[in-house]
């Protein structure tokens, strides 16, 4: 089996570049073959081009947001260049299209291989290969100049956080926890300084009492990347609607919906306007809630601004179901979680998690775990968890999928799947055990179900089809599946057990979390589509047309009932603008799909036999069938809408 060895700054460069030389070598190859090659056998000197970048792209994308050598995330960005450049020339060659084309499928028994000529004809026609030389010559540039572009994006927001000083020091931290108090503490001057990351941003906005703070706060988080991203953002809507419209396609939403469940930017459009529909009358009742329950110290309020949601919020949980969000955090230190999620894992897919200290990381920090099967025997995966904040890392998280995992006729073609998590979650140092937010577990969990998707996704010989690769708007549905068992009573007794007295959290503290959850999920819901709304539509029309800041308040005002905030603009670090593009919806997509699927568990997420089946009949197949068979396989019927609406009208 082969196993990549994690590349280090010395060797990115020649570790990228010989990735690059092979796939060229593979290209010859398959270029040499003979007219009348069979079709199994251009099938795999087409794979052996996908084969040698196999994992390439997230070693890249993780060096370009976590190494903590600035000159090394410049290299991994060029590199992402070159890796983007031969992927358009790759995308734009005749001569494999004509390979492709001249294979019978009706020939080909294998039902694999039927699929990857299939994919692959549809993705050559949709990357232009039809079109005139002037044509393909401008589509080569327009991707050259995305990728630039789309780099300059995500590095504005990693590096364009801001500092809020709070001249009165730990005065102005009321209401927030003793060690977030301590871990800010006074300078010279007696002043203590926040970052707009988000480790300290969504703490202070749901504890801290001092509203004008909160408010002032706020304008500052929602300035980052702020006026950078603004010309960024406007080119890169620019560029994506003229490769779209040079592909044939009337917009970008179009184009880049067309091969996904939803199959048009119209009927992913019609999808968020059922949902916000639908969570419509529950979201105004919410809201009613939090403007009586702030007219009780303001009697003369007219309206809940969005600084004030996060903190009303908590304080309408309190009321309404005696539950405080900070009473919970004892019981979830970070290494407690770290190995919660871990064995929870074990459990449910049968496999064991090893500690491996032998490998090296682009970081001190980085734990690295190789999965086995539960004797220990067979090796099935390596993960690597970068878990805690540091300056110029990725500020949010995320799973950067590495090495894909691939069957073989013999042990030498099979490769070893590799992944990582890369998230900012508090990190223990000396008596401070990193205590968690229960929102932060269920990010894990999030999180880990798209790490075990890639990871499990290994039946494919063929790498277009291994790891993470179905349609993008499935891609949620393990991870926000696995959120489930964040909330599971039997779940988090196993390991939320309290830091300092070993008590295991209690069933009632559970419970009021739980139902403390229930409320404001009307709010979140249309706060959700009016996202999704704002990415289609800055991808439906024409970007003459659209003035984004102009276009981002008037969606809030149709859609939501918190006024818009003079001086903000969020849409600057709104990340997903650039890598989620159109498809912000797929977050709402996935869950309607994730809300069925966890039907089918009924009520006990530790069931075996229930985990095996979604294993063999989801999480392993990876893109081998469409979505929509998957999930119809596992269920025995079609995917339905019916789960999700009774869950939101719960």
């Amino acid at each position: 089996m082969h196993i990549t060895k994690t590349p280090t700054a010395d060797d990115l460069r020649p570790f990228a570049t010989a990735r690059l030389d092979e796939a060229r070598a593979r290209l010859a190859d398959l270029k040499a073959l003979a007219p009348d090659a069979a079709g199994l056998e251009v099938c795999a000197a087409y794979d052996a081009i996908g084969r040698a970048l196999n994992g390439l792209g997230g070693w890249l994308g993780i060096f370009a947001n976590a190494h903590p050598d600035e000159a090394t995330r410049t290299v991994a960005e060029e590199l992402e260049q070159e890796l983007s450049a031969f992927g358009t020339e790759l995308s734009l060659d005749r001569d494999v299209f004509a390979a492709l084309e001249r294979v019978d499928v009706n020939s080909l028994a294998d039902e694999q291989a039927r699929r990857l000529i299939e994919h692959g004809l549809r993705d050559y026609r949709r990357s232009g290969i039809d079109k005139d030389d002037a044509t393909r010559a401008r589509i080569v540039a327009l991707k050259k100049e995305l990728v630039e572009i789309g780099q300059q994006f995500d590095r504005n927001i990693m590096t364009g956080g801001k500092s809020f000083k709070i001249a009165e020091g730990a005065a102005g931290l009321d209401g927030l926890p003793a060690d977030f108090v301590a871990n800010h503490p006074p300078a010279e001057d007696g002043s203590v300084t926040l970052s707009t990351d988000p480790n300290d941003r969504v703490p202070f906005m749901t504890y801290a009492t001092r509203g004008d703070l909160r408010q002032a706060y706020s304008l500052a988080c929602n300035t980052r990347a702020y006026p950078e991203n603004l010309p960024v953002l406007k080119q890169i809507m620019t560029l994506r609607h003229e490769l779209a419209n040079a592909l044939g396609f009337a917009s970008w939403a179009d184009y880049v919906t067309e091969d996904k469940m939803s199959k048009s930017g119209a009927n992913a459009r019609e999808f968020v306007d059922r949902v916000m529909a639908l969570a419509k009358d529950r979201a105004a009742a919410e809201y009613d809630e939090l403007l009586e329950y702030k007219r009780r110290e303001d009697p003369s309020a007219t309206d809940v601004r969005d600084w004030e949601k996060a903190y009303l919020s908590e304080k309408v949980k309190a009321d309404r179901y005696s539950f405080d969000s900070l009473a919970v955090r004892p019981y979830f230190a970070y290494a407690k979680v770290r190995d919660g999620v871990i064995a929870t894992s074990e459990v449910l897919f049968g496999v064991r998690f090893e500690r491996n200290d032998e490998i090296a990381t682009w970081h001190p920090s980085v734990e690295v775990y190789d999965v086995r099967s539960k004797d220990g025997g067979e090796h099935l995966a390596r993960l690597f968890l970068d878990m805690h904040p540091r300056d110029g890392k990725f500020k949010h998280a995320a799973m950067f999928s590495t090495d894909s995992g691939l069957l073989g006729g013999d042990s030498k073609d099979e490769v070893l799947p590799q992944g990582a998590l890369m998230c900012n979650f508090p990190e223990p140092k000396g008596t401070d055990p990193g205590l968690m937010l229960h929102d932060e577990v269920t990010t894990f969990f999030h999180e880990i179900g798209h790490l075990l998707h890639h990871l499990f996704s290994a039946r494919s010989r063929y790498v277009e089809f291994s790891g993470i690769s179905t349609e993008w708007d499935f891609v949620e549905v393990p991870s926000q599946l696995y959120e489930e068992w964040a909330w599971d009573t039997g779940v988090l007794q196993r390991f939320a057990t309290h830091h300092q007295t070993g008590e295991p959290i209690p069933e009632p503290l559970i419970d009021a979390m739980r139902r403390a959850e229930e409320y404001g999920k009307g709010l979140t819901v249309i706060q959700q589509m009016y996202f999704a709304t704002m990415s289609l539509e800055y991808y439906m029309d024409d970007p003459a047309k659209i003035d984004p800041v102009e276009r981002m308040i008037a969606l809030r005002e149709e859609h939501l009932p918190f006024p818009h905030e003079e001086g903000t603009f969020f849409l600057c670090g709104f990340g997903h603008l650039h890598g989620y593009s159109a498809m912000y919806y797929t977050y709402m997509w996935s869950l309607v799909i994730a809300k069925d699927i966890l039907s089918a568990f009924s009520g006990d997420l530790m069931n075996p036999a229930v985990a095996q089946r979604y294993y063999d009949e989801v999480l392993s197949r990876g893109g081998t069938k469409d979505a929509a068979d998957l999930v119809a396989n596992f269920l025995g019927r079609e995917q339905s809408f019916e789960a999700f609406a009774g869950w939101l009208q719960r």
